[in-house]
């Protein structure tokens, strides 16, 4: 699902489908993320040089109230 769809949900007033939306679009990012940090750990155990993957993070940091 997309961003849109999850925006498009909620402003409809669907808060569980929008939920629902919300959480397939983290697990996506999460596998995303894992799957990249697999792959450069194989590379790195079969051929002994380290190379890094860069994964972007899109998490907001919560300022204090």
């Amino acid at each position: 699902m997309e961003t849109s769809q999850f925006i498009d949900q909620l402003s409809a007033g669907n808060a569980s489908e929008a939920k629902s939306a919300l959480t397939d679009m983290l697990s996506t990012k999460a596998f995303e993320a894992l799957d990249a940090k697999k792959m450069e750990l194989a590379r790195n155990i079969f051929t002994g040089k380290e190379e890094t993957v860069e994964v972007q993070d899109t998490e907001e940091t919560e300022t204090e109230q």
